[in-house]
């Protein structure tokens, strides 16, 4: 391990967030130690630098046995991954990582906005995976929250709770698109200049061979997003910006031409994406968390809540996720 580089990386590269403390260092250098012995106790032929998704996904299961499976352990794992630019490691890690807490905050939120009678109704029955636990067993779980969400609340307000969405992140994430906004000189504008610094960022990633969130890009991935501006910016027609979502992991989309499999590759969300593979009809509804997820940086955006109504989604048999987002009044 390189542990004076890796501790450069945590307190002056512009990859990690700004303000780590000495606590969190000294954690993720003593976190990474033990994955690096959980490696060479196994008497692997392999270090940090060349492990592999198998490494990571044996060390979890030690993890969830020893009741040490914590979110700030496998974040320390992936800034390592990130800091020696080990790509197997670092999609290993993210995915127990991507929205795993969805189904908890959703928990929060229905408790404090439904009351504890309500909230014991949707989740009779419905345990919270372990953080680490398969997303293959995710889909069931989701079946059955979705189903007492109905019978309990009602498609409107089940669409309402999920639209609250769970995995947005904070306002201060959208702050510098809102700069932006006030910046353009009307709405169209903003859209040309967002949809430009997505296919920026893309372009990137793409020449620093580094990951777009979970997925490498190259040039068919930054093509197909650049000669579709709904993706990653919107377009505007009257009162309505439409959107259109990225697929997951848009190279081995692009590659595929089974028609589940494509949905698969296209799908984002870690509680359904298994139930495209298996046939598991979840509601679409569900689709609604998707749109709070786009639905949060226009609320920034525009200074105010903003609707947002799906029209297209993979629950919904369609092939594409799209979005409408109403413009409110200014």
């Amino acid at each position: 391990m390189d542990k004076e580089g890796f501790i450069k990386f945590l307190t002056i590269s512009e990859k990690v967030p700004k303000g780590l403390s000495k606590e969190i260092v000294d954690f993720d250098v003593d976190a990474v130690e033990a994955f690096e012995n959980d490696i060479r106790r196994r008497g692997e032929r392999r270090e940090l630098h060349n492990a592999v998704e198998e490494d990571v996904q044996l060390y979890i299961r030690t993890l969830v046995e020893r009741g040490q499976n914590s979110e700030e352990r496998l974040l320390a794992l992936y800034r390592y991954a990130r800091f020696i630019g080990n790509k197997d490691m670092e999609l290993a890690i993210i995915r127990p990582l991507d929205g795993a807490f969805v189904l908890e905050k959703l928990s929060e939120t229905i408790r404090g906005r439904l009351g504890q009678s309500k909230h014991a109704k949707v989740f009779r029955g419905v345990s919270l995976p372990e953080l680490g636990s398969s997303p293959r067993d995710w889909q069931t779980i989701t079946q059955k929250f979705m189903r007492q969400l109905e019978d309990t609340v009602g498609p409107q307000t089940c669409k309402e709770l999920l639209l609250t969405g769970p995995h947005a992140g904070p306002t201060e994430w959208y702050e510098e698109e809102r700069e932006t906004f006030l910046n353009s000189k009307d709405i169209d504008d903003f859209l040309k200049v967002r949809h430009e610094k997505a296919v920026a960022t893309l372009r990137r990633h793409m020449e620093e061979h580094t990951l777009f969130f979970n997925q490498e890009i190259d040039s068919d991935v930054l093509n197909f997003v650049a000669s579709n501006h709904e993706m990653m910016g919107g377009v505007r027609r009257g009162n309505t910006v439409y959107e259109t979502k990225i697929p997951y992991m848009a190279r081995e989309y692009l590659r595929e031409s089974d028609d589940t499999m494509k949905k698969y590759f296209y799908c984002h969300c870690p509680w359904v994406r298994e139930a495209i593979r298996t046939g598991t009809r979840i509601s679409p509804i569900f689709c609604y968390c998707s749109a709070g997820y786009h639905k949060k940086p226009w609320d920034v955006i525009f200074g105010r809540p903003v609707e947002v109504e799906v029209l297209n989604s993979i629950l919904g048999g369609d092939s594409i996720c799209r979005f409408a987002i109403k413009i409110p009044a200014l």
